[in-house]
């Protein structure tokens, strides 16, 4: 292997990271469809991101979420289709619509809350308290730093 193109991908901080989350997913999509929750982990973000703030606009929800337009406006769809999510024209801006969740989609996240306590519980059980405030604390820098890479540069 030519060594000018070799990287350490095993070693990667970015590889491990994702890595991680994957099989984090991969792990909570199982317990949903164990208790018989047809969700993804991707919709209870957005779900729980709504039980915390009803009314978000689309936008805000894709911000609140990390998810671009399209990939926030399929996940509505499959919501709205299941009846666990309303959107509403924003009657300040007729171009903005608002999203809310219906009694169901309420219902359904406070079915998931115990359910996904237990999987976190159980799949950090090896990691100590203090090791996971680290751990937060250092996403949280990388979050930080990340956001001010794509902040525009002042132009000379």
């Amino acid at each position: 292997m030519d060594n000018t193109f070799f990287f350490d991908m095993d070693n990667a901080v970015g590889y491990a990271i994702g890595h991680a989350a994957a099989r984090l997913k991969i792990g909570l999509r199982r317990v949903f469809v164990a208790a018989g929750h047809d969700v993804t982990p991707e919709q209870w973000v957005v779900l729980y991101r709504l039980y915390e703030s009803q009314g978000l606009t689309q936008c805000g929800l894709g911000e609140r979420t990390v998810k671009d337009k399209t990939t926030i406006t399929r996940i509505l769809d499959r919501l709205e289709g299941k009846g666990l999510v309303a959107r509403r024209r924003d009657a300040a801006d007729r171009r903005s619509q608002r999203i809310f969740l219906t009694p169901a989609g309420a219902a359904l996240v406070e079915a998931l809350v115990p359910l996904v306590r237990r999987y976190a519980a159980e799949a950090f059980a090896d990691v100590p308290p203090d090791d996971r405030r680290t751990l937060a604390r250092i996403l949280g820098n990388i979050e930080t730093r990340l956001d001010a890479m794509l902040e525009p540069k002042d132009l000379p």
